[in-house]
């Protein structure tokens, strides 16, 4: 073969390695098989693009099929579109009523995913972390994987929880917690040491060696700023575990390798101090059935729990992938030692003990890490800096917005971010102590985030969506970072990247208007203003169910409840077994005058009450309606027929006044009867009630 020859067959192969290496275009690409990811995806096919979703791991749907199974959610009216189609397959998979669990075994959520996304002709690559992003001007032309492998597409979307496509795309990005004076926020900023849930009640001192102050493991060694002063510290990480004390799929938590007692020398002191009564009075773990499938999904409930709060999360996110790596095992080490040292630990009262080893992992959840969630829960990385950044204020004043795509509506409900240490004055001497920083949680009204928060500024890049890191301050992505607000965030990304490509503009330069319109009609809420009642408003009928704040109140003793074994409605109801006086009243918004059926909702019992008074006024119109949840319930349970007036003009108080039993407060329901039907003299069948 003479040199010529070679020369060609060198250069043809280098010309085919660098097409096969380089995929066709795509319209839209998201990089994060999150819920946000996967949402984008099949809104943005719903949309008519052509779409490629590249996810960095081997599963989808980050923390939505990773561990956080018993989803949290605030004023659920805000969740529609995708969001909520989501908990319909959930309930349609097991056979209940929607919303009666918060959210899936892992693996049916990801199945349901899976199957989402083939319906909708997405076409999903694994395992390609992302390398580097290639920009001309402010369009970023394609994306360039570790593997080699090289993606080109007419918008992007970054929907993982790292934000590592809208860093390599040259965007703006901050990590940390900004002070008072940045934003004006008041609960920015390093808080206060004590007053807050999950820390420690009892003295414990955080020195290994008293002498040399050296400090005991699990205690972050950086010096803490001044209050209310910014750092860069992030929310603790964890593993959002699933349990079962089935025996019959139950895997025993075992000795770990490497496994090193010390490091919870600190527990062992806690413990010590504490005397707990039980495993849940340890706060490492409380474990109970809230999930299908007689499991439970594991939350951080003590100052020392599946949290890791030694700082060493606040690298992870700017951090490359080995050092990302690095710490993602060792919070699983930390998790999987903590498992054992309250099951195994001689210092561990035997009682717990025998609890402790009562659970264990899922045999049949995530095979393939070994029985562990496959996502590290990343509660927070980046935040970019883009069109508009979304504060505190427009949580709880500034709720409206031009631009809305979506709603939000959770806590700006922050973990701590580290444990540290002071030194306490007990009279007449100083004590060195342990406490754990950086916990709040304070209520917001339900708010519209803008179209802008999830832009990178115009300047930095024009063809980037960014629906999970999205433009915001600490505080207020503490309550965006709610796994329903990232899919109904998801969703306004894939509808937005749609249009910009078929209109070839910029996704700063689409239509709003056409754009809220389009979220609109696939269900999506993005205000409140003309609905108050959200998704609780279909047609002539409207639901309020116990949970909903907004037009709840409650006075006296009420305990809530998930229990899966009554016919509750929706995810909630509340009891009293109370002596003294209790009751809750629901106070609708009702759309228009009219006459209503109005029903109640709640679980008969063999201990319930057979004499509940229900007082319901509509105006004039006011009865008080006694109900026997003994023998009747399950269902809902027709009251009466009413009239009320359009608006709060419509109250029904359930109290335990007279009761002998336990009385049960779950939902009621309000069905306008339309005027040619009780004009006709149409008539209504319900059960009897004595009226009083």
């Amino acid at each position: 073969m003479n040199n010529k020859l070679k020369l060609l067959i060198i250069g043809f192969l280098s010309v085919y390695q660098a097409f096969s290496q380089t995929q066709p275009s795509c319209d839209v690409l998201i990089y994060g098989g999150t819920a946000a990811g996967v949402m984008a995806s099949i809104a943005a096919a719903g949309e008519g693009a052509s779409v490629l979703l590249v996810e960095p791991g081997s599963h989808l749907g980050g923390m939505l099929t990773g561990g956080l199974s018993h989803t949290d959610y605030g004023d659920r009216a805000v969740i529609g579109g995708l969001a909520l189609e989501f908990y319909q397959r959930v309930a349609d998979h097991y056979e209940k009523p929607l919303y009666f669990w918060r959210g899936p075994e892992p693996h049916v959520g990801e199945q349901i995913l899976k199957e989402w996304l083939q319906d909708s002709r997405v076409k999903v690559i694994y395992n390609e972390r992302l390398k580097s992003v290639r920009k001309s001007g402010k369009m970023i032309e394609s994306v360039e994987m570790l593997s080699g492998r090289t993606f080109r597409a007419g918008v992007f979307i970054d929907a993982t929880y790292e934000g590592d496509l809208m860093d390599r795309a040259g965007v703006s990005w901050t990590v940390g917690r900004e002070s008072v004076s940045e934003y004006h926020e008041s609960w920015a900023g390093r808080q206060p040491l004590y007053g807050m849930r999950h820390n420690f009640g009892v003295g414990i001192s955080p020195f290994a060696d008293e002498k040399n102050e050296k400090l005991l493991p699990l205690i972050h060694h950086k010096p803490i700023v001044k209050e209310g002063e910014a750092d860069s510290a992030v929310q603790a990480y964890c593993f959002r575990l699933i349990m079962t004390n089935d025996p019959a799929n139950r895997v025993t938590i075992e000795r770990p390798e490497n496994y090193d007692p010390a490091r919870y020398e600190l527990l062992r002191r806690y413990l010590k101090k504490l005397r707990p009564a039980d495993l849940n009075g340890t706060g490492v773990i409380q474990p109970f059935i809230n999930l299908p499938g007689n499991k439970a999904e594991i939350n951080s409930s003590g100052p020392i729990s599946t949290n890791l709060y030694d700082g060493s999360n606040w690298a992870y996110p700017d951090a490359d992938y080995p050092l990302r790596d690095k710490i993602w095992a060792d919070h699983l080490a930390y998790t999987h030692g903590l498992l054992y040292f309250i099951g195994n630990d001689s210092s561990v009262p035997e009682k717990i003990r025998r609890q402790a080893q009562e659970w264990g992992l899922c045999k049949d959840e995530f095979a393939d890490t070994g029985h562990w969630p496959h996502q590290l829960y990343v509660r927070e990385a980046r935040r970019m800096l883009g069109e508009y950044v979304l504060t505190q204020h427009d949580l709880q004043t500034n709720t409206l917005k031009y631009d809305a795509i979506g709603m939000g509506s959770y806590n700006m409900d922050i973990r701590h971010v580290q444990r540290t240490w002071i030194w306490a004055s007990h009279f007449p001497e100083l004590f060195p102590e342990t406490c754990n920083e950086g916990y709040i949680s304070i209520p917001v009204k339900p708010y519209e985030i803008p179209y802008r928060s999830l832009l990178p500024r115009y300047e930095e890049c024009a063809n980037l969506i960014v629906p999970v890191c999205i433009s915001s301050s600490h505080l207020a992505f503490a309550s965006v970072r709610m796994e329903p607000q990232f899919r109904i965030l998801g969703q306004a990304a894939g509808v937005a990247a749609a249009m910009a490509v078929r209109q070839k503009l910029p996704v700063h330069r689409i239509d709003i208007a056409s754009l809220q319109e389009k979220l609109t009609r696939q269900g999506q809420i993005i205000s409140l203003e003309d609905n108050p009642n959200g998704f609780f408003q279909q047609g002539n009928t409207v639901v309020v169910d116990d949970d909903m704040s907004r037009f709840v109140k409650r006075t006296g003793s009420w305990h809530a409840s998930e229990n899966p074994n009554v016919a509750r409605k929706d995810i909630t109801y509340r009891l009293t077994d109370s002596k003294e006086y209790a009751e809750m009243t629901y106070q609708p918004y009702l759309p228009a005058s009219g006459k209503y059926r109005i029903y109640g909702w709640w679980a008969k019992g063999a201990t319930s009450a057979t004499k509940v008074p229900v007082e319901i006024t509509c105006g004039k119109d006011s009865r008080t309606v006694v109900v026997n949840q003994r023998e009747t319930g399950d269902g809902w349970v027709l009251l009466g027929t009413f009239d009320c007036e359009k608006g709060y003009q419509t109250r029904v108080t359930i109290s335990n006044g007279g009761a002998d039993g336990i009385v049960i407060a779950d939902s009621f329901k309000f069905v306008q009867i339309p005027p040619s039907a009780y004009l006709s003299g149409q008539s209504v069948r319900y059960l009897r009630f004595r009226i009083r």
